[in-house]
């Protein structure tokens, strides 16, 4: 297991001060010129990759696997089957450019649609595809199906563990990790095409989203990690942001996860809540929580800025508070299986 060492360590940390400039943040007391100079800058590998003459891109990236990307960041992948199309999410900002990018690519139909989960910003577009096989997790067609909301159709095939799909001359692999970023959330692997599709759990090159867009898990979302980095794979479909992944992103990723993880682990438990508690009005357990919380984040978030800032998109933007997300984690889950 990682260690970050003592209490003084962490002590230290907590009152280094970044500065401005290429590759770090901005100090903790700041005054900004504006919001373009607030956040750190984007280090190469988290810049946006320019888009198409028709507002999107169109990647091939196996021997009849596609993906397709546009702006806000949002991505869908298909395969063309010797039967028909199989396509893997639907999300609304892609509600033109995806069928588009199909038509470029094949004159055969959308015979399949497989949602990741039952987020709306991936699939509350699926009724563009009209009466097709829809393909999900039970979990995710559970929720659907509470929802209630038409633009996300009801799953027509479900499965609790792993699925093989197969339509014509390719076969896909659906398994579950377990509850992760959403209960539900799948991972497709089309092992043929040295692909795999996982969305809002790795982004390629980008820390992570405030909370992991609400998770349902933080420890499952570092289990899924473990898997995904298992997986022989090429190219790797995260859901978000501007271009694709590699088995290289999923490790890095690994590693900046577990490192938020562990350094909060480590941090827990020479900063007592206690110290805390009696800082606030006698029974206000919520004051005391929050700032024992900050006073955690206080701790790890330099430590992560020092080793991060340069390799990961928007590591100053949510981090401070995935740190206070997974201290609640560590607190009420408490697992006793994740290392690194």
């Amino acid at each position: 297991m990682l260690k970050v060492g003592t209490a003084a360590l962490a002590a230290g940390a907590a009152g280094a001060v970044l500065t401005g400039g290429a590759g770090q943040a901005a100090s903790a007391a700041p005054g900004p010129k504006s919001a373009r100079t607030r956040f750190a800058p984007l280090p190469r590998q988290a810049k946006p990759l320019p888009m198409g003459p028709d507002g999107y891109r169109l990647d091939r990236i196996g021997p009849e696997t596609y993906a397709v990307t546009a702006t806000p960041g949002v991505q869908a992948a298909f395969v063309v089957s010797s039967a028909g199309v199989i396509v893997m999410d639907a999300p609304p900002p892609l509600a033109t450019a995806l069928p588009a990018a199909i038509k470029k690519v094949t004159e055969k139909r959308v015979t399949h649609l497989i949602y990741t989960h039952q987020h709306a910003d991936h699939i509350a577009n699926a009724r563009v595809f009209g009466d097709v096989v829809r393909i999900a997790h039970a979990e995710t067609a559970r929720l659907i199906h509470n929802e209630q909301d038409p633009a996300r159709p009801m799953p027509t095939v479900t499965f609790k563990d792993q699925y093989t799909l197969t339509v014509g001359d390719q076969r896909l692999e659906l398994s579950y990790p377990g509850v992760n970023h959403d209960a539900g959330n799948i991972i497709i692997h089309a092992p043929r095409q040295r692909v795999a599709m996982m969305v809002d759990v790795v982004i390629p090159g980008w820390a992570p989203f405030r909370a992991w867009g609400t998770a349902d898990s933080v420890p499952g979302v570092l289990r899924t990690h473990d898997v995904l980095a298992g997986l022989d794979i090429d190219t790797f479909v995260g859901g978000h942001i501007h271009r694709l992944g590699t088995p290289e992103d999923i490790k890095v990723s690994r590693e900046f996860v577990y490192d938020l993880w562990n350094y909060t682990t480590n941090v827990m438990a020479t900063t007592h809540m206690e110290t805390y508690l009696a800082q606030v009005e006698e029974g206000n357990l919520w004051a005391g929580f929050r700032l024992w919380f900050e006073a955690i984040a206080d701790k790890v978030e330099p430590m992560i800025y020092r080793k991060w800032l340069h390799r990961l998109g928007a590591v100053d933007v949510f981090t401070r508070e995935n740190i206070q997300t997974i201290a609640l984690s560590h607190a009420i889950d408490a697992p006793h299986d994740l290392s690194f």
